[in-house]
């Protein structure tokens, strides 16, 4: 079960991811962290938060797709849940590309932040 800091995080995030999706861009790890003040090295339980407790449960694309790694420009290896196992790294970018561009051409990520602030009461 996610911890109140977590999902309070997670939720902080969205506005930041949002507007990268309507940039068509990525933020690293770093900036996401600076912006919603958290060290970098914690936002692993705000993102599992995020993808787990909050877009998979409402059907949601994958915004966190957004946040990568300054040095390697790659999401981290916790994006998901289960690991990329034995992909390739042309799968693995191929499947990445497909999971933002449904980010990126989502149109509603204004209305639905605001439905999951009135849904969870924040």
């Amino acid at each position: 079960m996610a911890r109140v800091w977590d999902f309070e995080k997670a939720m902080e995030m969205l506005p930041h991811l949002a507007l990268c999706a309507k940039e068509r861009r990525t933020t690293t790890y770093g900036e996401l962290a600076a912006l919603i003040g958290v060290f970098p090295l914690y936002m692993t339980k705000p993102l599992d938060t995020l993808r787990d407790r909050i877009l998979i449960q409402h059907q949601q694309p994958r915004i966190d797709a957004l946040v990568v790694n300054q040095e390697t420009r790659e999401v981290g290896d916790s994006f998901y849940a289960e690991g990329f196992g034995a992909m390739t790294i042309e799968d693995r970018r191929a499947l990445l590309d497909f999971e933002r561009e449904k980010v990126f051409t989502y149109e509603n990520w204004e209305k639905v932040i605001q439905n999951l602030r009135r849904h969870y009461g924040v």
